[in-house]
């Protein structure tokens, strides 16, 4: 009983071990570079770690668009389609973007 709960105890706090990072994520095609400037997740069916994630980066990079619109003199949207822009240039091969129409491409 005892190797039981210090096998669970062991286990629990591991658990960061195994959190998705987005790298993992885009190479299991699981996020990909939305057209906003932000990451979304490529399909409807997804997980609460994938959200958790999603969420997580997106609050990031709002920030980083916000910091970069106030000393530019730009809105936050316009300095998510210019990073948009080259995120899709830095996509890897076989990582998943949306074109214009919103449709994910697989690059």
């Amino acid at each position: 009983m005892k190797k039981i709960l210090i096998f669970f105890f062991a286990l629990c706090f591991s658990v960061s071990a195994f959190a998705l990072d987005l790298q993992q994520a885009k190479d299991q095609g699981l996020v990909g570079e939305a057209n906003t400037g932000y990451i979304a997740p490529v399909t409807a069916a997804t997980t609460s770690e994938v959200r958790q994630l999603v969420a997580s980066v997106n609050q990031i990079r709002k920030a980083n668009y916000q910091r970069i619109a106030v000393s530019n003199g730009l809105t936050t949207e316009e300095v998510g389609r210019l990073a948009y822009q080259k995120a899709v240039q830095k996509t890897d091969p076989g990582h998943y973007y949306q074109n214009a129409a919103g449709t994910w491409v697989r690059k």
